[in-house]
């Protein structure tokens, strides 16, 4: 009897053990990018460019990211849950810039990101984002949800 209680035990301690790290939060955008990366194996975030105010409970965020050993801007889709935390719903990479990127797009459900010139004037349906680059910047349509 005693070493069926004791299997028991163990095996409800490593049980518990085993699924605590899984309880991450994020309090923060930023820390919603960082767990995106370490639980989704998404892109390590390098440097966060700006973070768009979408409505009250949901950002866009754009920033410098490597994936693959490359380095590219992505955007990614944030919300806040009921529980008060950061989650990503929605993220992809625009790749790098160059004259042949500047006039594609990237889209997803959540919104649709690009580049265009630095002297371009943007859309007025449309967000911009300086980037550590001197001919463009990153421009991003919000789509409603």
């Amino acid at each position: 009897m005693q070493k069926k209680l004791f299997y028991l035990l163990l095996t409800l301690f490593l049980a518990t053990g085993c699924t605590a790290n899984k309880n991450s939060t994020s309090n923060t955008p930023e820390e919603a990018l960082d767990l995106l990366h370490a639980e989704e194996e998404f892109a390590e975030v390098l440097k966060v460019y700006r973070i768009l105010e979408a409505d009250n409970d949901r950002v866009i965020a754009v920033y410098k990211g490597k994936m693959d050993q490359k380095e590219e801007i992505f955007i990614a889709d944030l919300k806040k849950s009921e529980e008060d935390t950061w989650v990503a719903t929605d993220a992809i990479g625009i790749g790098t810039t160059s004259e042949k990127t500047k006039d594609e797009s990237t889209a997803t459900a959540s919104f649709e990101a690009g580049y265009i010139k630095k002297n371009s004037a943007p859309n007025p349906n449309t967000k911009t984002v300086e980037i550590e680059d001197d001919k463009y910047k990153v421009w991003v349509k919000v789509n409603k949800q």
